[in-house]
């Protein structure tokens, strides 16, 4: 019993001088860029960002990018200088600060806009966040979402439409950048860039596909249909971007009744 009493006396010291885990705090600041576009902030809902542990994958933290869209002409500009800032203080983003004990592998995730949950996208990249070190200065870390928001706005979903071999009923879309941006003429996101279409489908087969024209009213496209027959049709609207490849869409469903 002395002998075990004398060892732990012996250990003590050399506990007290083994080096403790300490966390250091480090600040972070995340940015969600629209391809091709604007930062997405608080006029669409901004977007969620969430941080996980790529080792065990736990939530370290998670939030919402607020602020505004940014500046256009910066954001915007035809050629940017290395390392060029695109972000101003009212840019929006997500700050947080994390207590790092060690290097940490993570993967950090953006989901957004959140105002148009029909048109949201997700992007992820992989970090390693090192504890003291710099996330906040110039745009911080900046997540770069492709995509555009797609919003139907006639015919509306459910309705019911009269068959008439002759006659084609109208379709409208609103086409938005993922920040909300407008598309219309003398802005960086000219309406003829843009190819927006309807797919149409009866019992899931290609009935029809009619490409859409630019209204003249900012983002709106407008089209008209003709359905070969009565039946329940489900149409899916797609916008494309030949030059980044990215797109979006939405969809809606019309029930066209027999003829009387």
């Amino acid at each position: 019993m002395r002998f075990v009493f004398a060892a732990i006396l012996l250990l003590i010291p050399v506990l007290l001088a083994a080096p403790q885990a300490h966390a250091e705090e480090t600040d972070f600041v995340i940015r969600v860029l629209a391809r091709d576009a604007k930062f997405i902030g608080t006029s669409m809902g901004g977007a969620h960002v969430m941080i996980r542990d790529k080792r065990t994958g736990d939530l370290l933290v998670e939030g919402i990018t607020s602020g505004t869209t940014g500046d256009t002409k910066k954001i915007m500009a035809e050629n940017h200088d290395r390392d060029a800032l695109l972000s101003d203080d009212k840019s929006a983003n997500f700050g947080f600060s994390l207590d790092l004990f060690e290097p940490t592998p993570v993967t950090i995730s953006a989901t957004g806009p959140l105002a148009q949950t029909q048109s949201m996208g997700r992007i992820s990249e992989d970090y390693i966040l090192i504890p003291g070190k710099d996330y906040t200065s110039g745009d911080g870390i900046v997540l770069e979402l492709p995509g555009f928001v797609v919003d139907i706005m006639s015919p509306p979903a459910g309705q019911i439409i009269k068959f008439d071999p002759e006659v084609s009923f109208n379709m409208a879309v609103n086409i938005a950048k993922m920040c909300g941006c407008r598309i219309e003429k003398d802005t960086p996101w000219d309406p003829e860039r843009y190819e927006v279409e309807a797919y149409i489908y009866r019992n899931n087969i290609l009935v029809t596909n009619a490409p859409f024209q630019y209204s003249g009213n900012p983002g709106i496209y407008i089209t008209k249909v003709l359905v070969p027959q009565d039946g329940i049709y489900r149409m899916v609207v797609t916008a494309f971007d030949p030059k980044t490849r990215e797109a979006g869409m939405d969809s809606t469903t019309i029930i066209v009744k027999p003829a009387e």
